[in-house]
């Protein structure tokens, strides 16, 4: 599976931990909407999209099961996270 496509669209609302929108093309095929870049006690971090249950939990919608495409996700979206920081 290849990444053909990082979106990554940033937010400024004040208080929120949540930084930037992000979008994920995989082989010009498959996208994933919604993933949030948000700053954590232990730095900024990629979250799947998620919904709220009826007991207030949030569980998500869609998720790489490996470890290896979870980390590929999360870097790339960084990456374009940080050169859109830099080039603000």
């Amino acid at each position: 599976m290849e990444i053909t496509d990082v979106r990554v669209f940033p937010v400024n609302i004040n208080g929120s931990l949540v930084k930037a929108y992000a979008t994920v093309t995989f082989d010009d095929a498959f996208v994933i909407r919604e993933m949030r870049v948000v700053e954590g006690k232990n730095g900024t971090f990629l979250s799947m999209p998620a919904r709220r249950k009826r007991n207030g939990n949030y569980q998500d919608i869609c998720f790489p099961i490996s470890t290896k495409l979870r980390d590929l996700i999360e870097n790339e979206v960084l990456e374009k996270f940080n050169e859109l920081l830099e080039t603000a």
